[in-house]
């Protein structure tokens, strides 16, 4: 019975979202032979007839997922009393089907009502609770005039209010200013990459633009006649354009960067020490103090609004995450752990004292959670435990 109840329920979300076949009718035909009062079931259920939003949620029902935890569900727990879905209305939809089917549907309305997170997998390999799939290409961007856009890789155009066109090429935001410079020059626009996140971009003048995860890089429409500036919170990679007369001017929480034409790879995350590294060209650095700095390729700065460290980077480890890999090098476990956080967008929890003890090497950004931390534990001498996305990280004894 119950693998008939499950086979209704397939058919009503193909009924519901048109993808009913001839084949599945005549499959249809063989249950309701073997359990007529099956049959009375779907004549009362179909012939109410379906709301907008019932359509859609017919639509987006993910049948594996709702039968996996279905099952686990009525072994871990008997169902005494009907789900409190917290809507009559959709209460009302279900109120022909048997006791028996009204549970299975109500646990899977109940389980889909809730948004789920496309993230969160099941773990076939390494025995977690679960599994986190790495981030991907993805944005928002806030228009001049306050609408908002979702970004994907997707090839997309946007025409903006003032006449401005954006297109997304190749998975990359490229900018076509109209004429009118002085006024495009007055207005903004916000490209904020979440967590899970990272974008590309190419900026009105030609510069290159790699924004990392919980990023925010703000830009006018056009750049100014004498600078070019633009605001960061969080990390990126530049690639500047290079104008001899119209410098390029990066402004961050604890400071400004100024170039001419060059790469170098920001960090201004608001909760740490800010860091730049130059890769070619030349910067000079303005913390808030008003003190400056300039440094020459292959070094790196480390500054705050009232101190500034120079040192030679490690160019390799600075720009990994933008060639799609992780490099550690000298890093403890809760750097490590900084870093899988925002990639993965997940909470990360210390049980207990954890060592100090510094590690190094590489992987892929394009692996999964479970095997970043299958990766990280064989030396670390540690313990992970995954719950959906809170990571618990406890020493090994």
């Amino acid at each position: 019975m119950m693998d008939h109840q499950f086979i209704l329920v397939d058919f009503l979300v193909k009924h519901f979202s048109g993808t009913l076949s001839q084949a599945d009718m005549q499959a249809l035909q063989k249950v309701f032979e073997d359990d007529p009062t099956l049959r009375e079931q779907w004549e009362r259920y179909t012939s109410q007839g379906l709301s907008s939003s019932d359509a859609q949620f017919w639509d987006r029902l993910d049948l594996d997922q709702a039968r996996t935890k279905i099952l686990h569900y009525a072994s871990a727990k008997p169902v005494k009393r009907p789900l409190q879905i917290g809507n009559m209305r959709q209460l009302m939809i279900y109120a022909g089907l048997a006791a028996s089917l009204l549970i299975f549907l109500g646990v899977a309305w109940f389980l889909n009502a809730t948004p789920q997170d496309k993230q969160i997998v099941a773990d076939h390999f390494y025995r977690y609770n679960n599994d986190v799939l790495p981030g991907g290409q993805k944005a928002t961007l806030t228009l001049s005039d306050g609408k908002t856009v979702a970004l994907s890789e997707q090839p997309t155009i946007v025409q903006e209010t003032h006449g401005e066109q954006l297109q997304i090429i190749d998975g990359q935001l490229h900018y076509k200013p109209s004429s009118g410079q002085t006024e495009l020059a007055n207005l903004k626009n916000t490209l904020k990459v979440p967590e899970s996140g990272f974008y590309r971009m190419v900026l009105p003048d030609g510069t290159k633009v790699w924004i990392n995860s919980a990023s925010e890089l703000s830009y006018p429409l056009a750049f100014g006649k004498y600078t070019r500036n633009v605001e960061l919170r969080g990390e990126a990679y530049f690639e500047v354009a290079h104008e001899k007369n119209r410098p390029f001017i990066v402004s961050t929480i604890h400071g400004d960067i100024k170039v001419l034409g060059t790469a170098f790879n920001l960090t201004a995350y608001s909760n740490a020490t800010s860091n730049v590294t130059l890769v070619n060209g030349s910067i000079q650095l303005t913390n808030k103090n008003k003190t400056s700095k300039q440094i020459v390729p292959g070094q790196k700065v480390e500054f705050d609004g009232s101190a500034m460290r120079v040192s030679q980077a490690n160019i390799e480890k600075e720009t990994a995450w933008q060639h799609g890999y992780f490099y550690f090098e000298h890093d403890q476990v809760q750097d490590i752990m900084e870093q899988l956080a925002r990639w993965y967008d997940i909470q990360v929890i210390y049980k207990g004292p954890i060592s100090k003890k510094k590690f190094g090497g590489s992987m892929s950004r394009s692996v999964s959670l479970a095997e970043a931390l299958e990766l990280i534990k064989r030396g670390a001498g540690l313990e992970f435990e995954i719950d959906g996305k809170t990571v618990t990280v406890k020493n090994k004894n």
